[in-house]
């Protein structure tokens, strides 16, 4: 008894030591415990329940249905039930049942949406998960395997935004025995134990042997990786220092990047292109040919472009407009970006029956007539959308809009702001291409919408 009274004591006063040595907490912070129910999360609410007064915190949970399992509404009851019991309240996501299988990384996005959206609620929050050095050495060896470069062998953080992980150096073994020592239930995963996620084989294959050669393997791993982050930090510095060095008026001097040690302009490059996008493993080549002046500019992830004039790297002026908006197409004049300008008319009686005795005598007369007869549900006014299919008048088969394009020979820049009309995916009129096969007004109809392309105003040419 005397023994299991001195457990729980001891891993509650490591992680107070882990807390304290790296500032993660301060008195009258709001801490939010992501809580999925196993053994390392419970664990963390527990912890907080028995030592979050002393350190002065309001707590409550959050828990993430990822709807993948047969037991996930389960394990959600759980949490519920244990939550309210202690008085805990609890932010709850459900992502719905899902009908097919779902990667790793897209449960990882789905939580940490849900837990952004809870920091942007309120920025002062913080999010403490469950991650502990089990965590931390199978990251390792996975980044490892699959190739990876200093920030990747810095693995886990202990602090990332408003995200804090407190039971960092502490084994999963560790969160376990303290649920069992302190009576605290959990649930079991049971896919955990099925290999068909590679962390999962890493996790009940790679570790246990390698904890054969070395019983402290897990702590050698961690400790590798407190000792990158500290190399990362670093080399983060003198980037930085060697951007500020590199300054040149709106811009970067590429002969004073080209001197630089390679590892430190890489560095550099890297701080420089994440202030604006993500870096991806391909961008640096391409940003180390700019610097040598065998090529004049770099598109990066996102659409960001960097260019080299006169021995200066600049960050290309966006001139991309964004689209508007969908929006009803009802009668009116409509003003969209790109410069394009239209008016939609809603013929009837009379007026109909004018357009289609002479505008159908003429060689695309009716390219700009909807027969409004034809739309059966609502009509938007949009550009393109995935899955949008088009069948020009008079052409065989129906195609999607991208083959069209393709085809046509339409500019990329063109294609995301040409206006079009649509029922649902199926578009019904396109700028420059015309009303679709069935939708051009026949004998019979009897309202027509009229679309009128407009020349652009003096300021928008």
């Amino acid at each position: 008894m005397r023994d299991e009274c001195r457990q729980p004591q001891a891993f509650e006063e490591q992680v107070l030591g882990s807390i304290h040595s790296l500032n993660l907490l301060q008195p009258g912070d709001r801490v939010i415990a992501a809580v999925s129910g196993g053994a390392d999360s419970m664990a963390l609410l527990r912890f907080f329940l028995r030592r979050g007064r002393e350190l002065g915190i309001t707590l409550e949970a959050a828990h993430v249905n990822h709807g993948l399992r047969d037991a996930a509404d389960a394990d959600e009851a759980f949490v519920a039930e244990f939550c309210a019991k202690e008085g805990v309240v609890l932010h709850c996501h459900r992502a719905g049942r899902q009908s097919e299988r779902r990667s790793e990384e897209w449960a990882r996005r789905l939580r940490y949406d849900f837990f952004e959206q809870l920091t942007k609620q309120d920025p002062a929050v913080k999010i403490a998960t469950a991650h502990t050095l089990t965590d931390q050495a199978e990251t390792l060896l996975f980044r490892l395997a699959r190739g990876t470069g200093l920030a990747g062998a810095a693995g886990i953080p202990p602090v990332r935004g408003p995200f804090i992980r407190p039971l960092l150096e502490l084994p999963r073994q560790a969160t376990e025995d303290y649920c069992r020592a302190t009576g605290t239930p959990f649930v079991l995963d049971e896919t955990n134990a099925s290999d068909a996620y590679a962390r999962n084989r890493l996790r009940n294959q790679v570790l246990p042997q390698l904890e054969q050669i070395n019983p402290e393997a897990q702590r050698a791993l961690g400790e590798y990786c407190r000792r990158a982050q500290g190399w990362l930090q670093y080399f983060r510095r003198q980037g930085e220092h060697l951007l500020q060095t590199a300054r040149c008026g709106d811009g970067w001097s590429t002969a004073v990047l080209q001197k630089a040690d390679p590892v430190l302009r890489a560095e550099a490059l890297r701080c420089l292109v994440e202030e604006k996008t993500t870096l991806r493993q391909a961008d640096l080549p391409k940003l180390e040919a700019l610097i040598a002046g065998s090529s004049r500019a770099a598109q990066l992830a996102g659409g960001v472009r960097i260019e080299r004039c006169a021995g200066v790297l600049r960050w290309a002026q966006s001139t991309e407009e964004q689209p508007a908006p969908p929006q009803p197409a009802e009668p009116g004049e409509y003003r969209l970006p790109g410069g394009y300008r239209l008016r939609l008319e809603l013929a009837e009686g009379e007026e109909c029956e004018q357009i289609k005795k002479f505008a159908g005598g003429r060689k695309k007369g009716l390219n700009n007539c909807v027969d409004y007869d034809r739309i059966r549900s609502s009509l938007s006014l949009r550009t393109r959308q995935p899955g949008d299919r088009f069948q020009p008048e008079g052409r065989s088969g129906s195609k999607s809009l991208k083959k069209y394009f393709n085809e046509a020979g339409i500019p990329g820049a063109q294609r995301a702001l040409a206006p079009l009309l649509a029922q649902g995916s199926q578009v019904v009129w396109l700028w420059g291409g015309g009303v679709a096969q069935g939708f051009a007004p026949t004998s019979a109809t009897s309202r027509i919408l009229v679309i009128r392309p407009l020349e652009p105003s003096d300021k928008e040419q």
